[in-house]
C-alpha cells in the first residue's frame, strides 16, 4: 500500500514536471540593521547616533546577533518591530545636541504580492509569474535574517517553502505551524501548501494559481501599476498577468504540446542572444502556448525582432506550427519635454471641445456657436490693440528750416502783420528740439562789437562761447 502511494506521488511530479515551468522564487529583501542601503544617508549608525524611524515603518529591522547599541536618541515608529538577538542590548545615552542623525530609508509594509520582492525568474515572465505561483519552490532568508512579511489578501498556493540555509523543505504541517509567528502579518494565514493531485489533474491548464487567480493578480496589480512609467515602444503588447503595457515579442501557438518541448526549442533558438534579451515560457489562460520575449536594458524594437523571427522559423522546423508571432514595434524616447508640456496644450483644447459639445447638447446650431467664439476672439483682439493704443507719440521731421509751421494763423503771415506790430515767428511756430538751424547759428556768431566797450572778461566769455558752436556743429 506505501509502495503504491508512493509511486502516485512520483508519477504525479512527473507529469507537473512535464507540463510546467517550476522555479524556486526567492525572497529579496534585507531588513538588517547593519546593511548600509537600508540607511538614507548610506552609512551605518555609529555609537551614540541618533536614529528616526518613519512613522509608517510596518515592518521588521533585524539587528545582527553579538551587537550592543548606544544611541544618543531613537525615534520609533507608529507600527513595526525592533528585532534583538538573543541576549542584545540597546543602551540610550545622554541626549546629545549635536548628535548624528540616522533615518531609516524603508517606509509601509514589505507585500508578499510585490513582484520586485522576488528573485528566480526571467524579467520576460508577466507580474502575475513572478510571484509564487502554486508549481513554484519558495525559499525564505536563513536563520539568522530578519523576515517580515505581509501576506496576501486571498489564499494562494506553492509547491514548497524552505529557508535558504536548509536543504530541504518544510512539511505541510510544518509550515502550518508558522501561522502565529510574527513574521506574517496579515490576519490570515493565507499561503497554503498546493494539492499534488489537483496539480495533475489540472496539468493541461497549469496557471499561477488556478481558478482563484484573478484576485491575486489585481491585488499585484494594485501595487505594480504606479510604477509602469513612460510605455518606450509604439505597439505595446497585452499580455495575460502583466499589469504595464509589455514592450517586446511574443511567437504563440496554440497546440496542446508540453511546456518542457517549447522550452527547449526556445532555448537552442535564442542561445546567440542570451546577452540581449530573456525569455519566458508559459501557458496561455485560453490554453496555448506562448514565448515571451524582453530586451535587456532599454528597448531598441530590431533586437527583439530578430530574436522573434529567429524563433518562429525554429519551431517551424521542429513541426509545431506558429499561429501568430509580433513584436512592440518601433522605439519611442521618452521625451520630458513633451511629458511636461503636452498637458499644458492638451488641457486647453479638450475643455473647448467639451464646451462645444455642451452647447451643441442644449440645441445651439454648430453655425452659433462658431460665430460666438468667432465675436470673443474679435473681442479680445480688439481689447489688446485698445490697450496697445492708449498711448501716442509726436513725430517731428527735420526740415532745412529751424522752425515748423503747423498751421497759418491770421494776423502772422498775411499782409499787415508788420502793420500791428506783431512778430513774424509769433503765434503759429515753435522750436523744433530735433533740429537746430545752422542759419539762426550764423546770424548769432557775431564774436565782437567793436563799438561797445571791451574788457578781459567779456572776450573771454565771447571765445568760450565761439568754441561751444564749434563743438556743437562739429558732432551734428
Amino acid at each position: 500500500m506505501l509502495v503504491s502511494f508512493a509511486r502516485e506521488i512520483v508519477l504525479c511530479a512527473a507529469l507537473i514536471s512535464k507540463c510546467s515551468a517550476v522555479f524556486e522564487k526567492y525572497w529579496l529583501p534585507d531588513l538588517e540593521w547593519h546593511t548600509a542601503n537600508n540607511w538614507a544617508d548610506g552609512r551605518i549608525p555609529e555609537t551614540d547616533n541618533r536614529v528616526i524611524f518613519p512613522q509608517q515603518t510596518r515592518h521588521a529591522v533585524g539587528i545582527t546577533e553579538g551587537e550592543n547599541l548606544r544611541l544618543s536618541e531613537i525615534d520609533l515608529p507608529r507600527q513595526g518591530l525592533l528585532v534583538l538577538p538573543r541576549n542584545g542590548k540597546l543602551q540610550l545615552s545622554n541626549s546629545r545636541t549635536d548628535a548624528k542623525v540616522s533615518t531609516w530609508s524603508k517606509e509601509g509594509g514589505i507585500f508578499w504580492a510585490d513582484p520586485v520582492n522576488w528573485n528566480g525568474s526571467s524579467i520576460a515572465a508577466p507580474h502575475l509569474e513572478r510571484v509564487p505561483c502554486r508549481q513554484d519552490n519558495v525559499v525564505l532568508p536563513g536563520e539568522n535574517r530578519t523576515l517580515s512579511i505581509l501576506l496576501p489578501v486571498r489564499e494562494i498556493e506553492v509547491k514548497s517553502i524552505r529557508l535558504s540555509n536548509e536543504r530541504y523543505p518544510f512539511t505541510k504541517w510544518e509550515w502550518q505551524n508558522f501561522q502565529d509567528r510574527r513574521e506574517f502579518s496579515r490576519g490570515r494565514f493565507t499561503v497554503k501548501y498546493s494539492d499534488l493531485y489537483l496539480a495533475m489533474r489540472d496539468c493541461a491548464k497549469c496557471f499561477c494559481q488556478g481558478e482563484f487567480q484573478s484576485d491575486y493578480l489585481e491585488e499585484i496589480c494594485a501595487i505594480q501599476r504606479p510604477r509602469c512609467g513612460f510605455t518606450d515602444c509604439e505597439y505595446p503588447l497585452t499580455v495575460e498577468g502583466h499589469c504595464c503595457p509589455y514592450c517586446g515579442g511574443r511567437v504563440f501557438t496554440s497546440l496542446q504540446i508540453s511546456l518542457a518541448t517549447v522550452q527547449t526549442i526556445a532555448d537552442e533558438a535564442l542561445e546567440g542572444y542570451v546577452n540581449k534579451v530573456a525569455w519566458h515560457v508559459r501557458r496561455t489562460w485560453k490554453g496555448g502556448v506562448e514565448v515571451l520575449v524582453k530586451e535587456k536594458g532599454d528597448y531598441s524594437g530590431v533586437t527583439v525582432q530578430e530574436a522573434v523571427e529567429n524563433l518562429r522559423e525554429r519551431l517551424r522546423s521542429a513541426g509545431i506550427e506558429v499561429t501568430s508571432a509580433e513584436t512592440a514595434g518601433a522605439a519611442m524616447k521618452d521625451s520630458w519635454l513633451a511629458v511636461t508640456l503636452g498637458p499644458l496644450f492638451v488641457t486647453p483644447l479638450v475643455v473647448i471641445v467639451l464646451l462645444i459639445l455642451t452647447f451643441l447638447y442644449f440645441g445651439y446650431s454648430l453655425e452659433h456657436v462658431l460665430s460666438g467664439c468667432m465675436e470673443a476672439v474679435s473681442s479680445i483682439r480688439d481689447g489688446i490693440r485698445t490697450d496697445k493704443q492708449k498711448h501716442g507719440f509726436a513725430r517731428f521731421e527735420n526740415v532745412p528750416e529751424g522752425n515748423v509751421q503747423i498751421a497759418e494763423v491770421s494776423g502772422t503771415n498775411g499782409p499787415g502783420a508788420d502793420d500791428v506790430g506783431v512778430e513774424k515767428d509769433a503765434g503759429g511756430r515753435f522750436e523744433n528740439p530735433l533740429y537746430r538751424s545752422k542759419r539762426d547759428r550764423a546770424e548769432k556768431r557775431k564774436i565782437l562789437d567793436i563799438d561797445a566797450p571791451l574788457s578781459l572778461a567779456t572776450l573771454k566769455s565771447k571765445v568760450e562761447d565761439q568754441l561751444e558752436n564749434e563743438q556743437m556743429d562739429t558732432e551734428e
